[in-house]
């Protein structure tokens, strides 16, 4: 792109909250440094104070060398009675986006998840304007995967006709894996639609594997000489903390010196609950409630990486930012199937374990792989842990796929 493009980039999410500063800030930052300027719209769940917003604006043009590549605008989320408070938020949006898109001569508007894209999607085609719509999955499946909808329910029915609409109809369409890009083309066979997959990235220059575990966070944790088993992120909905809890009372098992490291951006008493119920030592395990830019330390002092989610028909479409994580800082993995591309990317380039069923002896089996492999066998693994990240989900080549579809788009 010869001159400076200008795009209003819209998340439903708020800006402190560990998906945006993860999946959003890191991508808008890479793609600014390549001439385009972007007008960040995202909806706040708290009412931020002056200080608070100065905080936030300081951060920015930190990342953005500045700050001149990126302007932040938001309004407040509203969340109930839900679906009014949904759709007052959406005219909300596509109002102000309007106004953003005439007042910064924006010449494409990029959407991140159905509310999102309802919002972006009116003011762009009114205004004439190219649209992205980044599916992050499909919301319509995912609530009645969650149990909070019934399929074939009104509200199943109209987000799922929405979705739909939003995909033949947009100027580009993104999702996070192969598998869900195959259903999307068979379902929308003949029709002429621009896709392309783009997994969650990591930024694989600040998640690396240590040269050593960090002496003073292990003194902290209280973890040496102990093998660590972590998992990292949002606990309930779709994460199987109960089943997790599981798998490292049987590595106890076998591995005596095992600790389980639970880092999360949410409140730890959940996890703490759940650990006393299962009659699990405290002293084996520690939860941290942890800020997303103080992961990648904590990684390194980390064995492995495990995370069990539910395998149902919307997670084909999922693709875990931990997944990334955990492979840039060289952690072989412990994951179960049918989560998006990880069970083929662990198969393929041979990063860890694949848990078939939840239970006892399959959780024992997958123990005994690790353990039983020889220490020369265990540094080449984390050696291809690494270097998958860095060929398969690294920001760099996330970036790159972003950029082209963006030249397309104005060219």
């Amino acid at each position: 792109m010869d001159k400076v493009t200008r795009s209003l980039y819209i998340s439903y999410n708020a800006i402190t909250e560990p998906i945006v500063q993860s999946q959003v800030i890191p991508y808008l930052r890479e793609l600014s440094k390549k001439g385009i300027r972007f007008y960040l719209l995202t909806f706040e769940k708290t009412k931020h104070r002056k200080a608070e917003k100065d905080k936030i604006v300081q951060m920015l043009r930190k990342e953005f060398a500045g700050g001149e590549n990126l302007r932040w605008f938001s309004l407040n989320y509203h969340k109930s009675p839900t679906t009014p408070a949904t759709l007052f938020d959406i005219i909300a949006g596509c109002v102000y986006s309007i106004y953003i898109i005439l007042k910064y001569k924006i010449a494409v508007v990029h959407a991140r998840a159905i509310i999102a894209a309802l919002i972006g999607y009116p003011a762009a085609r009114i205004l004439f304007k190219k649209f992205i719509f980044d599916t992050r999955g499909i919301d319509s499946e995912e609530y009645v995967d969650a149990g909070l909808w019934k399929r074939g329910s009104l509200k199943h029915k109209v987000v799922g006709f929405l979705e739909g609409a939003l995909i033949k109809s947009s100027d580009h369409v993104i999702t996070l894996t192969e598998k869900f890009l195959k259903i999307l083309k068979d379902k929308y066979r003949g029709k002429s639609i621009k896709f392309s997959v783009i997994p969650c990235a990591v930024d694989t220059d600040k998640f690396k594997p240590g040269k050593g575990k960090s002496s003073r966070l292990v003194e902290r944790l209280g973890i040496r000489d102990k093998f660590v088993i972590t998992y990292t992120g949002s606990l309930g909905t779709w994460y199987m903390a109960s089943e997790m809890i599981d798998f490292f009372k049987v590595a106890l098992k076998f591995i005596k010196n095992a600790h389980f490291l639970i880092l999360t951006q949410t409140d730890k008493a959940y996890a703490i609950d759940l650990i006393r119920k299962k009659d699990l030592d405290m002293e084996c395990v520690t939860v941290e409630r942890t800020a997303p830019e103080s992961m990648p330390d904590y990684l390194t002092v980390c064995d492995i990486g495990i995370f069990f989610i539910k395998p149902v028909f919307s997670k084909l479409s999922s693709s875990p930012t931990k997944f990334a994580e955990y492979l840039s800082s060289g952690l072989p993995v412990v994951i179960n199937s049918g989560i998006g591309d990880t069970d083929r990317l662990v198969k393929h380039y041979r990063l860890g374990v694949i848990v078939d069923r939840f239970n006892e002896e399959s959780y024992a089996e997958a123990i005994k792989t690790i353990i039983r492999m020889p220490e020369e066998e265990k540094a080449a693994l984390r050696i291809r842990c690494r270097e998958t990240a860095q060929k398969e989900l690294s920001l760099k080549i996330a970036t790159e796929r972003y950029y082209k579809i963006y030249e397309r788009l104005i060219r």
